[in-house]
């Protein structure tokens, strides 16, 4: 399990997921998971990267503001 990371993408394309995310609220999850498709395309932060995301997840920084501020509370329960 990720200890640190709520979902990663690697070189190779391959997506994993910290499994805690089942515990949040579904926007979160969308959240995660359009990020890190997105990743597919761009494997940077670049602002072409969160325009992508933007514009498939309108709702994405609300969200991932809720997961920082959020997320550690799930994490230190584990």
């Amino acid at each position: 399990m990720q200890k640190s990371r709520w979902g990663s993408c690697s070189a190779k394309g391959n997506l994993n997921f910290n499994c805690l995310l089942v515990l949040m609220p579904p926007e979160v999850l969308d959240s995660v998971v359009v990020h890190e498709l997105v990743h597919r395309h761009h494997m940077n932060h670049s602002r072409a990267f969160f325009d992508e995301v933007i514009s498939i997840y309108p709702e994405y920084k609300k969200w991932d503001k809720w997961l920082k501020k959020n997320g550690g509370v799930f994490l230190a329960r584990h």
